[in-house]
């Protein structure tokens, strides 16, 4: 073979080799792109659990990095060990079904109703600038920070939590570090999903009528089988009176301030999963997540204070994703970024409590009886009133026909007249 065939041949050679080379590295670029989902950087196309960001990992270190980039000094990101190998697909199975169940018919009779807008019973005045009930009243927190495990179970624990903590306010010598059993709510409420989700609001219901036993008696498992048993005496467990729906940063302090911690909705963005510390603000580029319904996620968390820092506004509330995640299990995060407009007040049954909602009971008993009276005295006078409309009809309708009578008698007279004149003029004529 000539040197030239051998020269074309070696360059041919070398051109090929470049092509697949190349090919290569475009695929291994394609295939780092789709695991990390674009994480490093620009908007994030995908968040809802489906699609090619299911299977990407939430503690993807790229992603990480970028929230707490685009987070603008407001907050830090870090992995947590609670979704150590958790997909976005297991985000929108694991924490959905959670919501305000009676959103749609507040006000309604029988619904959910919105709390009262004056309350007399609350002291006036400005309530402090800032609040941690963690160093005001320690003993009054509701218990550790849950760690909920791939349980979509917020309702239950906010709910637990918020009504402990309330029940410690009322008396910190006799409730001092209660904790009640959220497991309680997943494994017995029949109206509630379990560990599939359930209603911030509808759990109260259950919460009233049947009350919750001590964390010691049920102990929260999360996802593992717990069964609706125990063998602490019913006498244990502590109720709620009522539930109410309340809005506005001013009333959801100072009803705070006086009976306790609240629990309030908050909408699922992917930054919140990578929360670590500083006053959480969703960024720009943040997603809301979405189960598998195709709608978005809502958890479930207790506001357990408020305060200030640098400049920002900020609840402090307590989650359930355990200790490693946050600041140790809690957040502060920015007014807005919760759902101020919809948060449930549960009333503990303390023995003010239980006389307050007695009285209030009697009361409304007695509006009750009085319009039922005012009632009773109205369809009386209704039908007094219809009786003489009756009656005077009656009595026109008489007239009438006397009247009619008379007519008569007077055509007869006439004709009878008539006649006598035409007699008169009939024996004339003869």
């Amino acid at each position: 073979m000539s040197k030239k065939a051998k020269s074309k041949k070696s360059g041919g050679d070398f051109k090929k080799q470049l092509v697949i080379g190349f090919g290569v590295v475009v695929g291994i670029a394609a295939l780092y792109l789709a695991a990390t989902d674009d994480a490093g950087g620009g908007k994030k196309r995908n968040s809802s659990g489906r699609g090619s960001r299911a299977n990407s990992y939430v503690n993807d270190r790229y992603f990480v990095s970028d929230v707490t980039s685009y987070s603008a000094g407001n907050f830090t990101a870090a992995a947590s060990p609670f979704f150590d190998r958790w997909t976005y697909g297991d985000v929108s199975y694991g924490l959905d079904g959670v919501g305000i169940r009676g959103e749609g018919m507040i006000g309604f009779a029988g619904a959910l109703q919105r709390c009262e807008e004056v309350d007399a019973n609350l002291e006036g005045g400005a309530v402090p600038p800032s609040y941690d009930i963690r160093t005001e009243l320690p003993s009054c927190t509701g218990g550790p920070v849950v760690d909920s495990q791939n349980c979509s179970s917020s309702y239950a624990v906010a709910a637990s939590t918020a009504l402990a903590a309330r029940f410690c306010y009322h008396d910190q010598e006799k409730y001092g570090d209660t904790k009640l059993s959220a497991q309680q709510i997943v494994s017995c409420d029949k109206k509630s999903q379990g560990c599939a989700g359930g209603g911030i609001d509808s759990v109260w219901a259950y919460v009233e009528k049947k009350g919750l036993y001590p964390e010691s008696c049920i102990p929260f498992t999360g996802a593992k089988s717990a069964q609706c048993k125990t063998d602490c005496e019913p006498s244990k467990k502590l109720k709620a009176t009522s539930h109410c729906l309340m809005s506005g940063a001013k009333n959801i302090k100072r009803e705070m301030w006086n009976r306790g911690p609240v629990v309030a909705p908050m909408l699922l963005k992917d930054d919140f999963l990578v929360y670590k510390s500083g006053v959480y603000t969703p960024t720009d580029n943040a997603n809301q997540q979405y189960g598998g319904d195709g709608q978005p996620i809502t958890i479930a968390v207790a506001i357990m204070g408020w305060g200030r820092s640098e400049g920002a506004n900020y609840w402090l509330v307590k989650n359930s994703w355990g200790t490693s995640w946050g600041e140790e299990g809690y957040a502060r995060v920015a007014l807005g970024a919760i759902r101020e407009e919809s948060i449930i007040v549960g009333a503990a049954a303390t023995e003010e409590a239980i006389a307050e909602a007695a009285a209030k009971a009697e009361v409304e008993a007695k509006r009750k009886d009085e319009l039922k009276k005012e009632r009773a005295e109205r369809d009386a006078r209704i039908k007094e009133r219809e009786s003489a409309r009756a009656a005077e009809q009656a009595e026109k309708a008489a007239a009438e026909e006397d009247l009619d009578f008379e007519d008569d008698e007077e055509l007869d007279l006439d004709d009878t007249e008539g006649d006598e004149k035409k007699g008169e003029e009939k024996d004339d004529a003869e």
